[in-house]
């Protein structure tokens, strides 16, 4: 069964209570700087500080070796008061930038091509001439972000168990790679070399089950970097049918969580909007968490998963209603832990295996 808490609150004091490396995943798409009412800072600074509170409580809780999917878009917004302070702003300029200097390492970018949305930033006034020319903005970023600390903690062998083992450098930068020094090991190379893995290579290993096999037809879709599909559609006869004024559409989620977690996982979104990341994660089988101090998102992310009344394995999944107020003083947030992968439940297990055979 998974668990799914929906959270009233800022997500800069939320996130504060839930521990360290605990999250799985973490997908999202921040607001639009100044360009809904419900997203209005007083300057581009403020926000780009406040982005980089929550990027930085991201990371913290974010597993070793996790990703963070950073969907956002650039803006056109006044800077002031005054007319002539309308401007685009790169806002994923800012934030991949960002999220670089709080130690994420970029790995991808996903242009997300919008196909032809609403826009008038195109129409010059019969002014076919130069400077008076600009594109429709019809895309956004889906940037790919690892999280990778180097860990010194020795590594059991994966094959024999042995903790008899040398530091190998590194698979990747800070990717802490070993190797197996137990003559009596069963995987020896040609060149009698011991096993050489990484926590990250034995997680990707144990991950390779029928249950989280990805569906041919899915990864062509995604095999490219660009890739077109549409918003999603609010407005039907004057009424916004969705209660929100900028949903998220669910491909963007379902790519993150398919590519980048396992069955039974924990995802985070820190701005659930209208709460389509744990929609998403409840079709898939995995647990969530989503954060908005917006009453009414709440309200409306409450409606959206309880039409969603069985998991994969048709179970009912279980919702859990929280406010700030109540976590402020509570213990941090249990996040079950991966059946995939969790260092310290390995580190037991092949400590154990490892007594087992010492004492035959």
């Amino acid at each position: 069964m998974t668990k799914h808490w929906l959270i009233k609150g800022d997500s800069k004091q939320v996130l504060k209570k839930i521990g360290d490396n605990t999250i799985h995943l973490a997908v999202t798409s921040p607001p639009y700087f100044n360009a809904r009412k419900y997203s209005e800072w007083d300057s581009i600074t403020e926000y780009l500080n406040d982005m980089r509170d929550i990027f930085t409580e991201v990371f913290r809780i974010l597993e070793n070796h996790r990703v963070f999917v950073l969907n956002v878009g650039d803006v056109q917004c006044r800077l002031g008061t005054q007319p002539w302070t309308m401007r685009r702003i790169p806002i994923g300029a800012y934030l991949a930038i960002i999220c670089t200097q709080i130690g994420f390492e970029f790995v991808d970018d996903y242009i997300w091509d919008k196909g032809e949305p609403e826009s008038y930033r195109h129409m010059n006034g019969g002014n076919n001439y130069p400077f008076y020319q600009y594109p429709v903005n019809c895309y956004e970023h889906m940037f790919v972000f690892h999280k990778h600390v180097r860990d010194m903690t020795r590594i059991p062998c994966p094959v024999c168990a042995s903790s008899e083992v040398q530091n190998n450098s590194q698979s990747e930068i800070n990717v802490q790679s070993w190797e197996c020094n137990n003559e009596k090991c069963g995987h020896r190379s040609p060149g009698n070399r011991g096993k050489r893995y990484s926590a990250r290579s034995i997680m990707m290993d144990r991950g390779k089950t029928k249950e989280n096999a990805i569906q041919e037809s899915f990864l062509r879709r995604w095999r490219r970097d660009i890739v077109k599909f549409s918003p999603v559609i609010k407005w039907h006869h004057g009424k916004n049918i969705q209660g929100h004024d900028a949903p998220f559409p669910e491909d963007i989620p379902e790519m993150a969580i398919r590519f980048f977690s396992y069955k039974g996982e924990t995802v985070l979104d820190p701005f659930a909007g209208s709460f389509t990341t744990s929609a998403v994660a409840a079709k898939t089988g995995r647990n969530s968490i989503g954060i908005d101090k917006n009453p009414q998102f709440v309200e409306l992310g409450k409606k959206r998963l309880r039409l969603n009344q069985l998991t994969p394995c048709g179970e009912k999944p279980e919702f859990v209603l929280l406010k700030q107020k109540e976590l402020e003083n509570a213990a941090f947030i249990d996040i079950p832990k991966s059946d995939v992968w969790d260092k310290e439940t390995y580190l037991l297990q092949a400590r154990a295996r490892e007594e087992h055979v010492l004492s035959k």
